[in-house]
């Protein structure tokens, strides 16, 4: 599928969404945590979307999907950073399903758009 712009893009507005619902979340978390958890989750949150924008505006397949593959890797750290949130019972347990869900969503997306720029004999990918 082409698309004109990466915002048109399903799997970076999911991530987009997530990426507010996080820092919806996070303001509720404790200020020690502000340089720690908080900091990371945002910053890997913000990878996600970053990085599909940024592997949409490379032209060559190689170069789209490593920053495809560097946004899956940051969905897997708010995945990890998730989990962390709920032992510590910064979240509960309805938001810690949701988020990892979802997030297990976009990874799912990324995962076809990587295999599908990867076999593909054209030259020219609009992901």
């Amino acid at each position: 599928m082409s698309y004109k712009d990466f915002t048109e893009m399903s799997v970076w507005q999911k991530a987009f969404k997530l990426l507010l619902r996080i820092y919806d979340l996070t303001k509720k978390f404790p200020k020690e945590e502000k340089y720690g958890i908080i900091d990371n989750t945002r910053r890997a949150a913000n990878s996600v979307t970053n990085n599909i924008a940024e592997g949409f505006g490379r032209y060559e397949k190689y170069d789209k999907t490593r920053f495809y593959k560097i946004s899956r890797g940051s969905a897997y750290e708010i995945v990890n950073q998730i989990m962390v949130s709920h032992a510590l019972s910064y979240i509960n347990n309805l938001e810690n399903e949701e988020l990892i869900k979802s997030y297990k969503e976009v990874i799912e997306e990324l995962d076809m758009m990587i295999k599908s720029l990867e076999t593909s004999d054209r030259k020219r990918t609009r992901y």
